[in-house]
């Protein structure tokens, strides 16, 4: 049977060796197959590629949609919804995937009979290579929700042997390009049937896991705190997409490459701090369920405005100094592109950790950092809009870290406008002090996002 709940759900120092290592193996396979395809095809036969790739990569967050944050957060505190939590959150991932699937299969579908100028044929046209990367960004996004569901039931091994079969998928998939000449369809292929395969065999022992019936009350929360959790995810993939959209389409297309490269780079390290971040959360989630409003002011709330005003000041003096650099002739672009977005990873990682005591906080601090992250992207896309046309992949990577800056701006004035409501109505007269203790409770306000679904505290 199953333990729902555990008094400390703090990961082992060996437990956090085996996890981050599966998962670390995976990104550097990723990172080592990447350039033996592009040793193999060339920039011009890796382009669209890589246009391709870095395009559905919002797909693998759109299909996972906050729900493996919202399991690490739920399922460790239940102790008796923690089947019918997991039944409602497998059944979501599953939804989700399924109908990207339809979606990716009607439009490449749609776009074929357009096209009608063509050579017919389907299986080596960029349709072709668009609806594989699609389906296997959808299909990945599935396995770290399936995966996410195996560590909060304590299942770690699933993950460490899920990520290791994953790495040994890619690795073979670059030994075919290598060896046997594969193409871009024929590679992208290979990896969504070894993805696809890997996510059925998850299957079963989560199915045992579930709990029928689901109680009404169980549903609605745990899709609102999935889809506010999803919010930061959602804007970072977003914004990185429509990035790649927007060079693809200026006069520096050429250097989608090397932007889909510097993300492949920076992932080992980008995801491996998110990834510990994640197996930190059942723990960190049920410390911050009683932080007191005023600590998690001071600690949390108050930096955020010095974080974007540094990090503004820094990003335009790495773009001076990289663009500089690359007109003078000392480094070639794309040491440049990966140069500037190095330089932008402290404010990435300090923006990225503020967000995430935000999100297991409070339900306030949660709303507001989701609404913030989407800002965050609008800002990021508007000015890519300007920068990206002239600039390239410089250009994209400055309006990265842009809408980092614009995130933390707007969490802080939607955080600050609650604090200064609160602090409105003062205390009661010292007279009142002695028999006020019971009826002065804090009123009234409930939460709308309940984050332990009657779990006793």
């Amino acid at each position: 049977m199953t333990a729902f709940a555990r008094p400390d759900r703090r990961p082992t120092l060996r437990s956090l060796a085996s996890l981050l290592a599966g998962r670390t193996a995976f990104r550097l396979a990723l990172l080592g197959a990447n350039a033996v395809l592009l040793a193999r095809w060339g920039e011009a036969g890796y382009e669209p590629y890589a246009a391709a790739m870095g395009t559905a990569q919002v797909l693998t967050t759109l299909t996972t949609l906050g729900i493996e944050k919202s399991a690490l957060k739920l399922v460790p505190r239940a102790l008796r919804t923690g089947p019918q939590l997991i039944t409602v959150l497998l059944v979501s991932a599953l939804l989700l995937t399924g109908a990207a699937v339809l979606w990716l299969v009607g439009t490449a579908l749609f776009v074929q009979s357009g096209s009608s100028g063509g050579s017919g044929g389907f299986g080596g046209s960029p349709v072709a290579l668009g609806l594989l990367a699609g389906l296997y960004a959808a299909l990945l996004g599935l396995n770290t929700v399936l995966v996410g569901l195996c560590r909060s039931l304590d299942r770690n091994r699933a993950d460490v042997l899920n990520f290791a079969a994953l790495s040994l998928v890619i690795a073979t998939g670059a030994g075919g390009v290598s060896l046997l000449g594969w193409g871009p369809v024929a590679f992208t292929g290979w990896i969504l049937g070894g993805t696809a395969l890997l996510n059925l065999a998850q299957l079963p022992a989560l199915y045992r896991a579930t709990g029928r019936p689901v109680r009404g009350g169980v549903v609605r929360p745990v899709m609102t705190t999935s889809a506010l959790m999803a919010c930061g995810d959602i804007a970072a993939s977003g914004t990185v997409s429509l990035l790649f959209v927007l060079l693809g389409a200026s006069r520096h297309h050429e250097q989608t490459g090397h932007l889909y490269l510097m993300i492949l780079a920076s992932s080992v390290l980008l995801n491996g701090f998110g990834y510990l971040l994640r197996l930190f959360q059942p723990h960190v989630s049920l410390t911050l369920r009683s932080v007191d409003p005023a600590s998690l002011d001071r600690r949390v709330v108050r930096r955020l405005l010095p974080v974007a005003a540094v990090g503004a000041v820094w990003s335009a003096g790495s773009l001076w100094l990289m663009w500089s650099a690359e007109q003078a002739g000392l480094v070639p672009p794309p040491v440049a592109v990966l140069l500037l977005y190095v330089l932008g990873i402290p404010l990435i990682f300090t923006v990225g950790s503020l967000n995430y005591l935000l999100e297991n906080a409070t339900p306030h601090t949660l709303r507001a950092t989701a609404v913030s992250a989407l800002g965050g992207l609008v800002c990021a896309v508007l000015l890519g809009l300007f920068l990206v046309p002239a600039l390239g992949a410089l250009g994209a990577v400055t309006a990265l870290t842009a809408g980092e800056v614009a995130h933390a701006v707007l969490a802080r004035l939607l955080l600050r406008s609650r604090t200064v409501r609160s602090r409105a109505p003062s205390t009661p007269p010292l007279r009142s002090r002695a028999p006020s203790t019971r009826t002065t409770t804090p009123p009234t306000t409930r939460p709308t996002v309940p984050t332990d679904l009657g779990a006793p505290r």
